[in-house]
């Protein structure tokens, strides 16, 4: 998998130079697509080669480019761009730095992250930011974000890593499905601890992969204390530590170690502060939400709006995963994500008709994710809403320094509004969340009856258990995975672990009950 991380990460930056360079959006946005696309690859791209142009459906010219690194270990491409622009680029990731304000600041010869540091800090850049101050901390939030994984990634990581050791068990933030990776914990047998100790390719904690360092910490296992050494690593130190309150914590298996304690198995997703345990003890912590429990996932874009599955292709993506029962959420009018006008709507609706008599064993629902405009209005009247299966509302856009908990809570009030989606916002890695009152937005939630989405996307996990807990939050949740292509569907599992750490009971989870609601709600 070394060859679709190291790639996924050049033509990620290929296509913001692509972007500084003027070229075409859409010329520049396959070089996005394959660096999506190669994330979510299920082998070693040179396995797949015969294979690739019908996987990655683009022009023979890129496939070159794949083929040059596979043969040579680099693109000449990419080794240009990075001399010319330095770190350029990478500044469109920053929240508050868009392509011409990144080409503005190459043209006055700022290509490092220090270089722009320094300038933020001069006099110079009130000339070019209306806030010099809120870019500065935007930078850091991105630095301190930057060397983290999102899972898609630390699915490479792992992949690779127990390809290379097969005694290797993967455990910590991973095994925990937490929203974001900063570590990565394998348990290894001593001969493969032993192999990776004289690799020459591990030291002080990193491992080096993908010409990258990776932090990995590595747990030494025998049969005989699998169990408690995978506990350890899996975690956290305050769960392990309140367990270990009820019995020592030895054993082949944590099953065992969990049945000498006198609790049922707390999945690792359930593991958080020690609560946990005594909630266990009490009988009284709901079981956890797995992928297998989950009859739907409600939030699925297509072809209509910004997705790159057709409608029925997202139908059969639904029943590939064994689902009884799919929303497909497109955009609003409003949505510079290609949102559906109502002549859209209609045909988008009729064909749903359709493929409801083709497969008439999954509930198709027709659904929308309807924009929260700047006055809390939604982008369509209610007589449209009314139609609508399963409305999600969202906020895709706001001002720097607005706060949007009025836009949310007045938007809780439609009575045809059934979800919030993606409350908080933000993006892992490259933006935090937008002003809001969440605490607000929650109460408000419980008492008209809607659900709060927790976003599955491996790039939001939005909401997370931690905001969910903090909350106290005691209303409805829905999942979606906001799957804008067929493998953004594999990811519910973040969200079952949002789910299940957050200790929500099932029947505060709508898909449950959704699934099983007739076709016309409304």
């Amino acid at each position: 998998m070394e060859n679709n991380y190291r790639l996924s990460k050049i033509f990620s930056y290929l296509y913001t130079t692509c972007l500084l360079r003027g070229n075409p959006k859409r010329r520049c946005s396959v070089y996005k697509h394959l660096s999506k696309v190669l994330l979510g690859l299920p082998e070693d791209v040179s396995e797949l080669y015969g294979e690739l142009e019908e996987l990655l459906n683009v022009d023979r010219s890129f496939l070159l480019k794949i083929k040059e690194f596979l043969e040579t270990g680099r693109l000449r491409e990419y080794e240009e761009a990075l001399s010319e622009f330095g770190d350029t680029p990478d500044f469109i990731n920053v929240r508050g730095i868009g392509v011409s304000t990144a080409q503005h600041l190459f043209r006055l010869g700022i290509k490092t992250y220090d270089d722009l540091l320094k300038f933020l800090e001069s006099g110079k850049a009130g000339d070019v930011f209306k806030s010099p101050e809120r870019v500065y901390g935007s930078v850091k939030f991105y630095l301190l974000q930057r060397e983290l994984f999102t899972f898609p990634e630390a699915r490479l990581v792992v992949k690779a890593f127990l390809k290379e050791y097969p005694s290797a068990i993967a455990a910590g933030e991973y095994r925990r499905g937490e929203p974001i990776v900063s570590r990565f914990d394998f348990l290894l047998s001593e001969e493969d601890a032993f192999r990776l100790a004289i690799s020459g390719r591990y030291r002080d904690g990193w491992w080096m992969w993908a010409d990258e360092r990776i932090p990995i910490h590595v747990h030494i296992y025998t049969p005989d204390d699998l169990g408690s050494v995978l506990l350890y690593a899996t975690g956290p130190e305050a769960h392990v530590r309140a367990l270990g309150e009820l019995v020592d914590i030895k054993g082949e298996s944590e099953e065992d170690i969990y049945a000498r304690a006198g609790l049922p198995y707390v999945h690792p997703y359930q593991r958080f502060d020690g609560g946990e345990i005594a909630l266990a003890a009490r009988g009284e912590l709901p079981p956890p939400l797995l992928p297998e429990n989950v009859p739907g996932d409600m939030h699925v874009h297509t072809t209509y709006s910004d997705g790159s599955m057709t409608a029925e292709e997202a139908v059969q993506a639904a029943i590939k995963r064994g689902y009884t029962a799919i929303a497909l959420a497109d955009h609003s009018p409003s949505s510079k994500a290609g949102g559906l006008n109502l002549v859209r709507l209609e045909r988008k609706f009729y064909e749903i008709l359709k493929l409801r008599e083709k497969y008439p064993y999954v509930r198709i629902l027709f659904a929308t994710e309807v924009d929260i405009l700047p006055d809390g209005s939604l982008d369509y009247p209610d007589e449209v809403l009314k139609v609508f299966d399963l409305v999600i509302a969202s906020v895709h856009s706001w001002g720097e320094d607005e706060d949007i908990t009025a836009r949310i809570l007045k938007a809780l009030e439609n009575p045809f509004v059934d979800a919030i989606g993606h409350p908080t916002g933000r993006v892992l890695k490259k933006r935090p969340s937008y002003r809001v009152n969440l605490e607000k937005v929650m109460r408000m939630a419980e008492e008209t009856g809607k659900a709060l989405e927790i976003n599955a996307n491996p790039k939001r996990v939005d909401l997370d258990a931690y905001a969910l807990l903090e909350g106290g939050y005691r209303g409805k949740v829905i999942l979606g995975t906001d799957a804008h292509r067929e493998w953004d569907m594999d990811y519910m599992f973040l969200g079952c672990a949002q789910v299940s750490r957050a200790r929500i009971p099932r029947e505060r989870v709508r898909n449950l009950d959704i699934a099983e609601e007739k076709t016309s709600t409304r």
